[in-house]
């Protein structure tokens, strides 16, 4: 997830950022390991810039691993991609817009940038006059080629160019190095790379003439190089490239090119330059760490659930042990409770007058009017009554199952009644039961 945390900081707050790198070099547990295009075909020089407090001049400097060192672990890792496969043009651009859509505009227009490298463009800017500023334009070879390239490039955690970590251009207006086996040019202005490119020996003082008199005429370069550093340049080629430069600037300085070439120096600001491959491979790493994310926050939100569901379980079986103790206090109780009640269903018919079947069919015979309903059953058992009987009407028939329901004797039971029927002529049978609500089930 860093790296998705910087490339969103980036983003949003890019003044925020300016020389975070340099503080991640004191950070105290990174460190920087930069991977420098070497003098040899396919080589590569890896520094390791070890972290120690800046108010502090002792401490362990810049240290060359071999090829079977491994480097620490929580290092940033910037991979300095080989001139020979960038492309760069300096350009005077308008202070308002986008440095790099005004630049891509510009080249296009004058057919210098192939359609395939525009993506890739980026800006260093190098100084600002008025209403316009100068900029470095930059891009690296599309399609990108791996060969030569070291193991896990695409993964470096930034991409930069090898003329901004020259240690010779502190005060030098032009640096000739070799790298991979080619000879390379860069034009400086105040300590920034204004233009570089590969030079053959041969051609050395014309070509290097005619650019720097048209970086003077463009305004990109106030003056012709009067200091000129050479590096990794020994023998018969230092010279013939020493000569190459006197023919083209005599009133020039040329420093020679030490024994032991100091280290390259990692830059501090914010400026990087990935190729599509290594912004391909960013992409996927971030959409495999957002899903990883994702899955580590469901994995929690789950452990969660769990230790909720959990933790409300057990509540629940310390509640249901208390609930448990308590019936248990209340089961005597309850238990002479049931007693006491099992007396009294046994001794209600006794004591009970609604439980008399002779008051119960005094009471269902109160309402016959002499004799124009006839009752042809009665029946009281196990809490039930059954009445069945005959009317002249249908409307008689109701008239008794009424007045039934509204004696007083009668009113612990709940009563069903059937619709009436036709029996005969004038004559209406009826059938209803009344039931208490401690009835029992039995034989009837």
């Amino acid at each position: 997830m860093p790296s998705l945390i910087r490339s969103a900081a980036s983003r949003f707050f890019p003044k925020a950022l300016e020389g975070v790198f340099s503080r991640e070099a004191n950070a105290g547990h990174k460190g920087v390991l930069l991977e420098f295009p070497g003098p040899d075909e396919g080589g590569w020089e890896r520094w390791l810039f070890q972290n120690r407090d800046p108010k502090q001049t002792s401490g362990e400097g810049p240290r060359r691993l071999a090829g079977q060192d491994a480097p620490p672990s929580q290092c940033t890792r910037i991979v300095s991609l080989p001139s020979a496969r960038m492309f760069s043009w300096p350009l005077w651009i308008t202070s308002e817009g986008d440095a790099s859509e005004l630049a891509r505009l510009q080249l296009s227009g004058s057919h210098l940038l192939r359609r395939e490298m525009s993506p890739s463009l980026r800006t260093l800017p190098l100084l600002s006059d008025h209403s316009r500023s100068l900029v470095l334009a930059v891009s690296p070879e599309e399609p990108f080629s791996e060969t030569g390239m070291p193991d896990d490039w695409k993964g470096a955690d930034r991409f930069d160019i090898p003329a901004r970590m020259l240690p010779e251009a502190g005060d030098c207006d032009l640096v000739l190095w070799r790298e991979w086996g080619t000879l390379q040019a860069c034009f400086f202005r105040n300590r920034k790379p204004v233009w570089f490119c590969g030079i053959s020996p041969e051609h050395l003082s014309g070509m290097l003439k005619r650019s720097a008199l048209r970086l003077i005429g463009e305004g990109v370069l106030e003056r012709a190089p009067e200091t000129i550093a050479l590096r990794n340049l020994f023998g018969s080629l230092s010279s013939r490239v020493t000569e190459g430069l006197k023919a083209a600037f005599p009133d020039a300085r040329v420093l020679p090119s030490p024994s032991e070439p100091p280290p390259p120096v990692p830059p501090t600001d914010g400026f990087q330059i990935p190729p599509s491959e290594a912004r391909e491979e960013k992409a996927v790493r971030e959409r495999r760490s957002r899903i990883l994310f994702f899955w580590a926050c469901a994995a929690l939100v789950y452990l969660l659930l769990l230790l909720w569901g959990g933790g409300s379980l057990l509540l629940e079986r310390i509640q249901l042990g208390k609930i448990r103790k308590q019936i248990a206090l209340l089961e005597a109780p309850a238990n002479r409770a049931k007693g006491d009640s099992d007396k009294w269903h046994a001794l209600r018919q006794a004591v009970d007058p609604s439980a008399y079947a002779l008051d119960l069919l005094a009471a269902v015979a109160s309402p016959t009017e002499g004799g124009r309903v006839r009752l042809t059953r009665f029946a009281l058992e196990h809490g039930r009554l059954q009445i069945s009987g005959e009317a002249t009407d249908v409307t008689q028939a109701y008239s008794f199952i009424e007045q039934l329901k509204k004696n007083p004797l009668l009113q612990e039971y709940d009563w069903s009644a059937g619709q009436p029927q036709l029996a005969g002529k004038n004559s209406v049978r009826f059938d209803m039961e009344g039931t208490r609500p401690d009835a029992t089930t039995g034989a009837k």
